[in-house]
């Protein structure tokens, strides 16, 4: 078998620093230019208060890696090979141009015969700025600063409203040294035909470059969950392709967290320089969308929903319809958030946070993720972790809210090949549900309309490439999608952060005494995103603030970790956040009870949005927050998890909201009822009380005892 040889490690960067000195310091790939300058004392914690604003000459400036490797032989078909990097940058060997990268996502390889000699060989990256790049380029509409549009690079690091700018550069993934050989394997696709009281019938495509009918044969060998060999069969590779069918009889199935458990299966497919093992999971997975019935609580809820005043004009469907997730023909209460990059730099990234960050997410409650498009396809790492822990993955292509130069041919073709490597990277995963072209570029599009930002990505992009390499798998062209518009609430997914605006005038505009009847004018059949913000505890503030930072009267560095949605008005989203606070708890005693009642501003955000979830009957069968996780340390920011990995104190608001059986309160014309849901795949009986109770005197006035008997799901 054929070796490759690594050539991460250490390397020696060279460039200049702010004040234009040239510079040069030992570079650690895979990494960037942030974490190397850190790593060497050349900047300082770019994180702890404004630092980050010392940082910002590093995106415009030129860098150049290089190291020096050695071989003892020369072998034919030597090619250097980059899984990632990041991002305009031209590949010199012993001086000699092997070729040029200008795409993060996807990688590439240079052929090196008649460069690479016997001895020592020097390798160099010279990266150009991502800014320089794309001076003089026409302004494109989209939200935030919109250079990055032009550029195929992570995009929420230009600055978000919930991370701060951090345009580096850098060799993000591995790099190496390889041979290729004739009839090298590609990729081995393993998909689930059927599933019946026999058996499950399973697929395995093989496919090959450099065919050459040789006589070379490949092994094909399936293990079960325990490790025993349970199919294994020798096979010559006759074409570019090799398809072998194969029946496993009484099949464990992989089922979501809170559904079953998670087996997975191992398949290896090797030959005489390769082998390629996928661990992979037997389950089937649809999406049921059944109009709702003339008459019904359903058609009411959506007629209801159409009557409120954001939707004024966006959802223009005459009927709604439902949007659950099937698995093994199980209907899924899918609950959860938006995972984004858990680094502002993804080659910093560490398996045992992303594990924690998992493994947390299961104990509170989630099943399901959806990963943003502003950012990148997570690692190898977190998709098997998803797998082993039985959390349901939406996938984003990645583009986020603006409107991308679909009009060149050039970045159409972009996305085909950003579309090749994900697909072969990560479609044998269970866990992976399915594939969404992007983030809110199409909010205004429809299935009957064509003048719309998405709509060529998503057409002759991405879905040509998905349908000929994942084609059970299901492709939504944008989230939100589905009905007319894709923006609405009655069909398809819903982003109520679509709505942010109308929440954030009126919560300046009113008093906000009626919030809980305020949050249930938005609603949806699947909440792809549902904002909510909040303060993390003190111990995590204490990391990047100091005390008179997060309990002074001047909130200036607080609001600096919270940053701004300049779309949503002057004031900026700590101090609306700050405004909604006090108007439901009241003013504040001190730092320490502002930064208290932040927090549970957060907890009752989620609380009542989640309980308007599970009272809905299955008419919102999905809600997802915005977010989960953190890309750098925020304060009065979005998600349910911080940037330390240590949940905010709306974590455990959500826990409480996703247990499968939950009760909850509303108020419905003068009447308080008394709402139980069970999302188990069991039914339940019990009993319950609800009462008045007088805190002041510390006595019940009132109450009412009651029993129940609820169905499964």
């Amino acid at each position: 078998m054929r070796s490759n040889r690594s050539l991460n490690g250490e390397w020696l960067a060279y460039g200049k620093n702010e004040k234009g000195e040239a510079i040069s310091f030992k570079a650690t790939v895979p990494g960037c230019v942030h974490t190397d300058l850190l790593r060497c004392g050349i900047i300082k914690d770019i994180f702890y208060r404004d630092n980050s604003n010392n940082v910002q000459w590093i995106e415009n400036t030129d860098f150049t890696y290089e190291r020096v490797f050695s071989v003892d032989k020369l072998s034919e078909n030597a090619y250097i090979e980059f899984d990632g990097a990041d991002t305009y940058c031209d590949v010199y060997l012993n001086g000699r141009l092997l070729g040029s990268m200008d795409n993060m996502f996807i990688p590439y390889e240079f052929a090196a015969d008649g460069i690479l000699k016997v001895g020592e060989n020097v390798l160099r990256v010279e990266f150009r700025s991502p800014i320089s790049e794309v001076e003089g380029k026409p302004k494109r509409k989209g939200c935030f600063t919109t250079e990055r549009l032009y550029t195929r690079r992570i995009q929420c690091t230009y600055g978000w409203d919930w991370v701060d700018r951090f345009v580096t550069m850098g060799i993000w993934r591995n790099v190496r040294l390889s041979y290729h050989g004739k009839n090298r394997l590609e990729g081995a696709y393993i998909t689930t035909r059927n599933i019946s009281a026999f058996s499950a019938e399973v697929r395995i495509l093989a496919t090959f470059l450099d065919f050459e009918n040789t006589g070379d044969t490949v092994l094909v060998e399936i293990k079960s969950p325990s490790g025993d060999v349970i199919f294994s069969r020798e096979r010559k590779i006759l074409k570019e392709t090799l398809t072998q069918d194969v029946s496993i009889p009484s099949p464990c199935l992989w089922n979501p967290s809170g559904y079953g458990d998670q087996p997975l299966y191992t398949l290896t497919v090797s030959g005489k320089d390769f082998e390629k093992v996928e661990r992979f999971g037997i389950r089937s997975l649809s999406i049921l969308q059944i109009e709702d019935e003339e008459g019904s609580d359903y058609e009411k809820r959506s007629e209801q929903l159409r009557g409120y005043s954001h939707l004024k004009g966006i959802d223009l469907n005459e009927r709604g319809a439902s949007f659950t997730v099937l698995v093994n023909g199980k209907k899924i209460s899918c609950k959860g958030a938006n995972w984004v990059p858990s680094e502002p730099f993804p080659s910093d990234e560490d398996p045992e946070k992303v594990t924690r960050l998992l493994e947390l997410a299961v104990a509170g409650g989630i099943n399901m993720l959806r990963v943003w498009g502003g950012g990148v396809f997570a690692s190898d790492h977190f998709y098997s972790e998803c797998d082993r822990l039985g959390i349901l993955v939406s996938q984003d292509f990645l583009m986020a809210c603006g409107n991308y130069p679909e009009e060149d041919s050039r970045f159409v073709d972009a996305l085909q090949r950003e579309a090749k490597a994900a697909a072969l990277r990560l479609r044998n995963h269970p866990s992976l549900a399915w594939w969404t072209g992007d983030n809110e570029n199409a909010v205004d599009g429809t299935d009957d309309t064509t003048d719309f930002p998405g709509y060529i990505s998503a057409t002759y992009g991405i879905a040509p490439v998905l349908s000929e390499l994942d084609p059970q798998r299901i492709f939504l062209p944008s989230s939100p999608y589905g009905g007319n518009k894709y923006s609405s609430s009655t069909r398809g997914t819903t982003h109520i952060s679509n709505f942010m605006g109308d929440i954030y005038k009126r919560t300046l505009e009113c008093d906000m005494s009626d919030l809980r009847d305020y949050f249930s004018t938005f609603g949806g059949r699947f909440i792809a995103e549902q904002p909510t913000m909040g303060m993390p505890f003190a111990s995590s503030l204490k990391k990047f603030l100091t005390d008179a930072d997060i309990y002074g009267e001047n909130c200036y560095m607080s609001e600096f970790h919270t940053k701004h949605n300049p779309e949503l008005g002057e004031i900026t989203l700590y101090g609306f956040i700050d405004t909604l606070t006090r108007k439901i708890f009241g003013e504040y005693k001190d730092g320490a009870d502002r930064l208290t009642k932040m927090q549970m501003m957060q907890c009752e955000w989620v609380r009542l949005t989640l309980e308007l979830m599970r009272r809905s009957g299955g008419y919102c069968s999905g809600i997802l927050y915005w977010m989960y996780n953190d890309c750098w340390p925020a304060a009065n920011g979005w998600s349910l998890v911080d940037y330390y990995a240590c949940p905010k104190p709306a974590y455990y608001a959500f826990m409480r909201g996703a247990k499968p059986l939950v009760s909850s309160i509303e108020k419905v014309d003068g009447e308080y009822r008394i709402f139980v849901s069970n999302d188990g795949e069991e039914p339940r009986e019990g009993r319950g009380r609800v009462y008045i109770y007088d805190f002041r005197d510390e006595k019940e006035i009132k109450g009412r005892s009651f029993t129940f008997s609820i169905d499964a799901g």
